[in-house]
């Protein structure tokens, strides 16, 4: 690693590779100075360590949770509660937000009321409640307001909210300044320091540039791959990505990826939903030897299709409102879309397992 013992850092942006950075940086650096365009709305995550014996008395358990952990919205033994929001009473609601919120995990953020993320007025209940939380554990006012606002940045949950440990607490050392970007840019990084609009020079030996990066279609787009006729996916995607069930592409038979676009990809947890994808691929293959076929291609009728239901799932909740990584907003020139299904990891299992029933949407050779 890098050891930063005794040296000036810079951490440009705060999502959870800028919170990971900043929780371990600010104890250990002489001075650390965070650039943050957009609060992340993080959440406790409570990590916790279980001994071999703990260990050995879940794992008989194991074939029974696994087989639960897919049959949920998110591929977690967690499930959004079975209200909305004001179906309780004040009380009642603070109670169920501090019930989550002391789980830790993703709980408060894939597991609350079940309007949480089509309606605005629920929204903010839920944003209250973590600014609340948040805002009592950071003791200075000027940092406090930036990092945990009174009005909030955007939807809650609709970007990612990260999972910390103490960076809250971290940020209330003496060694550590928050900066806000949104108010007072960067205008130049020069060899000894950060430049910003206002005049101000942070002295920097160090930059850690958590900026984010261009995901779910950049891990395809980036590979140079190509169809049939030789036009590149990056090409064909310029205008926006076309998929079936997340796994296929019109223009290249037999190719099969995972963990991508108009998947459950970013709304669900990594291994369940490759293990899903996975399964279907092999089962793919396995049918297409069984029926002595040579190739499958999705048409661009199933994929228009596909992709009109991720996007109509998308619309129904408050997602299109959040310039966010999900919808394609971080990287210019990008289009802005949903690139994930928002049906839930059990849902998509369920249509994956139809159309290979009877090869729907498929040509087959």
């Amino acid at each position: 690693g890098i050891d930063v013992r005794g040296k000036r850092v810079g951490i440009i942006g705060t999502g959870s590779s800028g919170v990971q950075i900043v929780q371990e940086w600010g104890k250990l650096a002489k001075s650390t100075v965070v650039f943050q365009r957009t609060p992340n709305l993080s959440l406790p995550m409570r990590q916790t360590k279980a001994s071999a014996e703990e260990q050995n008395k879940r794992k008989p358990g194991y074939p029974d949770f696994f087989k639960k952990r897919q049959q949920t919205y998110g591929g977690q033994p967690v499930e959004p509660w079975n209200k909305n929001v004001f179906d309780d009473t004040p009380q009642d609601r603070e109670a169920f937000f501090e019930r989550r919120w002391q789980e830790g995990g993703f709980g408060f953020w894939i597991a609350n009321y079940r309007d949480l993320y089509t309606d605005l007025k629920a929204n903010r209940e839920a944003y209250d409640f973590w600014a609340r939380k948040t805002r009592e554990r950071i003791q200075d006012p000027v940092k406090r307001d930036i990092v945990a606002p009174m009005e909030p940045p955007h939807p809650f949950g609709t970007k990612r909210p990260s999972l910390e440990q103490d960076y809250f607490d971290v940020l209330n050392r003496p060694n550590v300044q928050v900066v806000d970007v949104k108010k007072n840019k960067i205008v130049e990084v020069l060899q000894d320091g950060i430049q910003t609009e206002d005049g101000s020079f942070f002295p920097v030996d160090a930059i850690a540039l958590a900026t984010g990066y261009d995901a779910i279609t950049g891990s395809l787009t980036n590979m140079g791959l190509r169809n049939v006729d030789g036009v590149p996916l990056a090409e064909e995607w310029k205008k926006g990505a076309t998929s079936y069930l997340g796994m296929t592409r019109n223009g290249y038979p037999n190719m099969f990826f995972v963990y991508s676009v108009h998947a459950p990809t970013a709304f669900s947890n990594g291994p369940s939903c490759v293990e899903t994808q996975g399964s279907w691929i092999v089962d793919a293959i396995l049918k297409i030897d069984g029926s002595g076929l040579r190739y499958i291609e999705p048409t661009p009728e199933a994929e228009k299709e596909w992709k009109d239901k991720v996007n109509a799932l998308s619309d129904r909740t408050l997602h299109p409102l959040t310039d966010s990584w999900y919808m394609g907003a971080n990287i210019p020139g990008k289009p802005r879309e949903q690139l994930n299904y928002l049906g839930g990891l059990d849902f998509y299992e369920s249509e994956c397992r139809r159309a290979l029933e009877d090869w729907h949407g498929f040509n087959t050779v």
